[in-house]
């Protein structure tokens, strides 16, 4: 996330993001109904900006919240967080080549 937020910013953006999420894979009425709790997707959008801090792939930023940042997070859920294989949408692909 952008460093020059402050904590209330960047705190409000989490919450947001969380939210955003949350929509999509975890309310009643998700799209993709995988039953993702807050605390996870929470959890999940921290294993990601770790991974990107850690990578430093000019192609595997944070981009703001946007649907790619929401589907990252997705896989996370699926691969750290023990949620279906179905709804892996192959999108960490940077972490599978620096594991090669």
């Amino acid at each position: 996330m952008n460093s020059g937020q402050s904590s209330t910013e960047l705190n409000d953006m989490l919450t947001q993001f969380t939210e955003y999420v949350y929509s999509f894979y975890g309310a009643p009425d998700a799209l993709y109904p995988m039953g993702a709790t807050k605390t996870d997707i929470i959890g999940a959008t921290y294993d990601y900006l770790h991974a990107i801090t850690s990578l430093k792939n000019e192609r595997f930023t944070w981009g703001d919240g946007d649907s790619i940042d929401r589907e990252r997070v997705r896989d996370f859920l699926v691969r750290n967080y023990g949620y279906s294989k179905e709804f892996d949408g192959g999108s960490l692909w940077a972490l599978d080549q620096e594991a090669e």
